[in-house]
């Protein structure tokens, strides 16, 4: 079998990218003498395919001489958790693919004549947060009956999602890297992110969370697109709960407002008189750990009982499912609908629009085919 010399400097570099050290990465990638021989560069094609794939590298990114000097694509990093995980290659693989999806819908809005939001930066993080609220809750038609129409957060979750939708913001839920299963992305790097632009915003939110902090994330990451402040952005843990961002701040206090209005919490505690998070929980359609958070703030609850809730967010949600409910979810279900309907208009190529969804060609026509019967 024919042996390939490759370069050092790029075998480390694609070590690297995956918190690997070259000597690891070499005893994963072969045993025994063979093991000094990849130390040395000198590497069989198959040992170089296994590379690339443990190191989510481009095959022919290996055979430069030299490591690709990347501009890796960045928003600003807004975490609150202390010394959070390092965003890795599957955080920026995630955030390039959106990216991509939200150009491409951008150039589709532009051809056909659609105009900007209003909405997208429309207030200052020193604006009262109340009334920052309330206009995201008046854009995009949140109110009581919304809420009553909805039998638990889950549902809640997807009504709002198709509410900011409605309104032109696009909206990505997924727990792995594109479409791949075995590459789940990690909750301990990032909760969700937020990318503004004034014809077409976009929030993603981790998939892999829990569905008790799906709901939160998706109101954080809408109120900075009403600041026009794109960033990455999790939960804060109780002991960093006073000491976030200006803008993570801002943005959390208006998530909570949204979700849970403080003038109707106070009225339900004191209709009530006493706080019951389950019952809040159940009237606002909102998670445990959201009612959690509002005591918290409100002194209503302490620090311990809010940090039991927030520990308990963090167990993950399962993944599977139907793949045609799934996909449009993923990849947003506006978008998701752009490229299908512009695919069989013959604009986009269908191989272009398989690869924009991360899906095979078929799977393009079988989309289409569902939404015509659902539709007719």
């Amino acid at each position: 079998m024919d042996v390939l010399d490759i370069s050092l400097s790029v075998l480390e570099w694609a070590a690297s990218q995956v918190g690997k050290s070259f000597n690891d990465l070499a005893s994963e990638v072969a045993t025994g003498k063979g093991i000094d021989r990849v130390l040395e560069g000198k590497l069989t094609v198959r040992q170089l395919e296994k590379v690339a794939s443990l190191t989510h590298t481009p095959f022919g990114f290996l055979f430069l001489q030299a490591p690709p000097s990347l501009e890796k694509p960045r928003l600003p990093d807004m975490r609150q958790v202390a010394s959070p995980d390092p965003l890795g290659p599957d955080f920026f693989e995630v955030l390039e693919d959106v990216l991509e999806k939200q150009a491409w819908y951008i150039d589709y809005l532009k051809d056909i004549g659609a105009d900007e939001l209003s909405f997208v930066g429309k207030y200052s993080p020193s604006a009262k947060v109340e009334e920052v609220a309330r206009d995201i809750a008046k854009v995009a038609g949140i109110d009581t009956s919304l809420k009553k129409r909805c039998s638990n957060p889950e549902e809640y979750f997807r009504a709002l999602a198709e509410r900011f939708e409605s309104i032109g913001i696009l909206v990505f839920k997924n727990g792995v890297v594109k479409n791949s299963s075995k590459r789940g992305l990690s909750v301990s790097e990032f909760r969700g992110f937020a990318i503004c632009d004034s014809m077409a915003p976009a929030v993603f939110i981790n998939g892999k969370d829990s569905e008790a902090a799906w709901i939160f994330t998706l109101a954080h990451e809408i109120a900075h697109i009403w600041i026009g402040e794109s960033g990455v952005s999790d939960i804060p843990s109780p002991k960093d709960f006073r000491e976030a961002d200006k803008i993570e701040k801002f943005c959390n206090a208006v998530a909570a407002e949204l979700l849970v209005p403080q003038d109707e919490f106070l009225a339900l505690v004191a209709r009530d008189g006493i706080l019951s998070i389950d019952q809040a929980s159940r009237v606002f359609r909102v998670s445990r750990l959201v009612v959690g958070r509002r005591a918290f703030e409100m002194g209503f609850i302490s620090r311990e009982e809010y940090g039991s809730l927030y520990a308990k967010s963090y167990k993950q949600a399962g993944s599977g499912g139907n793949p045609y409910a799934t996909i449009p979810v993923r990849n947003s279900k506006k978008v998701t609908s752009a490229i299908v309907k512009s695919t069989m208009e013959g604009t986009t190529l269908i191989r272009d629009a398989a690869r924009l969804l991360n899906v095979t060609p078929e799977t393009i026509v079988n989309i289409y085919k569902k939404n015509i019967r659902a539709h007719a």
